[in-house]
């Protein structure tokens, strides 16, 4: 009895918290005990909201839903994901008769008897793949484009690599009707907001539409995410679906030079410097403080298997020139790569995975906090030798384990990039955002201090699957903690090999960027390698061996379309403090 009434009492003094707050709730289908999807989609749906610090999320399954709490929050979002799930019928009462904003993603609309009265539109059943007729490139087709705002938006769809005969993609969404050809859905006030393309027979299908605060998205929009997905609809209707203005006045754009250790041939850094000083770009180095190659596969002296950045007088001669340019720094890495073996590539800093065990697809054997914090010291002492205090932090290939970055989200005030994310519970209460624990100096008390208050942290994983996500604009706070500057537009990619999975053109970045100018408060931001200033020949992308004539290209393109080139430290600084309150979770209690 006394359980049920400290849960009670949790719940009653989070429902008061969230009155005295303005705040979003989250809700997903919790499904049976082996679903995990639907909380991903929850967890991906509360980073998106990391853009919205003023508000408190609230975050719980559908399953939890009481009467009357969906006008705890200024607005509520219920991520349909599980087929057929039961729906609380309060809930499907309170969404057809609240006057806050509303917004369902994906299955279960037929649950909700008076969705046509409310759109205009009625529930006809789900698409599906068509296996008769294909595309130009022989590939099973479905209702793949989605146009918004002028822009055409497109579904990942192509065969798996691990078995050709299965076809990945999000082929599924509802199909709407007309319900009523007298009274149209925009003589009810019904906005037809986005609408699906089939990409054989070009029928069209209504894909995100509103009514007044009644909002709906015909499909989950976060299975198969890309640069390029209906995710980033999503992404902009937030604003809508919470009635909040942009967060800024210009486009911001980004380009940071990708994994720079201490081997890096210098002609190459030395046109980075030339180009982008001509360009008028602020200069970003992805910085790796060690260069180690212990399997011996680099290009290099015997005696060079593992180098401090301080012991190479010309490569400390270019980060004084750099400086002098008003460079700056992100730290990527230690080493960027783990031990001493391919981890899964080469062993080579800048190619394998530091955090993270890419070929078992587990966390590292040493990982935990006390690692984690000695190897970042190590790296930030050797970064200190050459004057560099990074502000912003690189997870190296963005992937690590769920304790490492709550790490990350705690010793350094801004991470950049994207992030693999895993469902995951605090066991003990999570550390505060808190400058102390800032990676600012060298201080032996300060690091001695960390790893005795790190040492306390806890994480249970409640699945072991996971999912990556990209962001659009900046994240004020993720379910990790970070602070997030984004990387939506991807790189320049040659050639699919072992490190590349999809090749990605300049061209395709830049119609990204261009896509994006519909997002409100979107960034362009991308990386780009040294070695692709080499030619054709040599896995490069010039016409010969120093041109740059792609890097040129990209960035006059993107200031064409009106983002700006900020200074990434300048933006960090002055949104170091700006952050998401601690988000309420509710849960419900295992079944016996």
């Amino acid at each position: 009895m006394k359980k049920y009434f400290l849960i009670f009492t949790a719940i009653l003094l989070n429902s008061l918290l969230a009155l005295a707050n303005e705040c979003v709730q989250v809700y997903y289908d919790q499904g049976p005990a082996d679903y995990w999807i639907g909380r991903t989609y929850g967890v991906f749906t509360q980073n998106l909201l990391g853009h919205f610090p003023e508000l408190q999320q609230i975050i719980a399954p559908i399953e939890t839903y009481r009467k009357g709490d969906i006008e705890n929050c200024r607005a509520t979002i219920y991520i349909g994901s599980y087929f057929n799930n039961e729906v609380p019928v309060d809930f499907l009462t309170d969404y057809e008769n609240t006057k806050k904003n509303v917004a369902w993603l994906g299955y279960n609309i037929w649950k909700l008897e008076n969705h046509s009265k409310i759109f205009g539109y009625k529930y006809k059943y789900l698409t599906k793949l068509n296996t008769e007729n294909l595309d130009i490139d022989l590939k099973p087709t479905f209702y793949k484009w989605i146009d918004y705002k002028g822009e055409r938006f497109f579904k990942y769809g192509d065969w798996s690599k691990a078995d050709p005969n299965i076809f990945l993609s999000s082929f599924e969404m509802a199909a709407f009707e007309i319900e009523n050809s007298v009274i149209l859905p925009e003589a009810m006030g019904t906005q037809l907001l986005a609408t699906a393309t089939h990409n054989f027979s070009n029928d069209k299908l209504p894909y995100a539409f509103r009514n007044k605060n009644h909002f709906y998205i015909a499909d989950y929009p976060f299975s198969f995410m890309h640069e390029a997905d209906r995710y980033l609809i999503f992404s902009d209707l937030l604003f809508d679906i919470l009635n909040l203005p942009p967060r800024h006045t210009k486009k911001m754009a980004l380009m940071r030079v990708e994994d720079v250790h201490p081997l890096v041939p210098l002609d190459l850094l030395y046109l980075f410097t030339k180009t982008l000083t001509e360009q008028k770009v602020p200069i970003n180095i992805s910085i790796i403080p060690f260069f180690f190659d212990p399997l011996k596969l680099y290009d290099r002296k015997s005696n060079q298997e593992f180098v401090a950045a301080s012991q190479v007088p010309q490569f400390v001669q270019w980060i004084n020139d750099i400086k002098k340019l008003n460079a700056r720094f992100i730290w990527h890495g230690v080493t960027h790569q783990y031990g001493r073996i391919a981890n899964p590539h080469s062993g080579i800093s800048g190619a394998d995975f530091e955090f993270w065990d890419a070929i078992n697809n587990t966390s590292v054997p040493k990982d935990n906090t006390s690692w984690v914090l000695n190897r970042l010291f190590d790296g930030f002492t050797e970064l200190n030798k050459l004057d560099i205090h990074p502000r912003v932090w690189l997870t190296p290939h963005y992937q690590a384990s769920t304790m490492d970055n709550y790490v990350f989200s705690r010793v350094f005030p801004w991470n950049i990039g994207r992030v693999i994310y895993y469902n995951f519970e605090f066991k003990s209460k999570p550390l505060a955002h808190d400058q102390k624990y800032w990676l600012t100096d060298i201080d032996p008390v300060k690091q001695k201090k960390r790893l005795d208050d790190f040492s306390t942290a806890e994480v249970s994983l409640t699945s072991n699957r996971f999912s990556g996500q990209i962001f659009p604009y900046e994240i004020y706070g993720d379910i990790h903690g970070q602070r997030i500057i984004p990387e939506n537009l991807g790189n320049s990619q040659p050639f699919e090999n072992t490190y590349v999975i999809h090749p990605r053109s300049v061209e395709e970045i830049v119609a990204a960027a261009k896509r994006n100018l519909v997002i409100r408060d979107a960034w362009a931001s991308f990386f780009y390698h040294p070695f692709l200033f080499g030619n054709y020949n040599s896995g490069g992308r010039g016409a010969y061996i120093g041109d740059p004539a792609e890097l040129v290209y990209v960035l006059t393109e993107i200031k064409k379309l009106g983002y700006e080139f900020i200074d990434i430290e300048d933006f960090a600084n002055r949104n170091e403090t700006r952050m998401r309150p601690e988000p309420i979770y509710k849960h419900i209690e295992a079944k016996p």
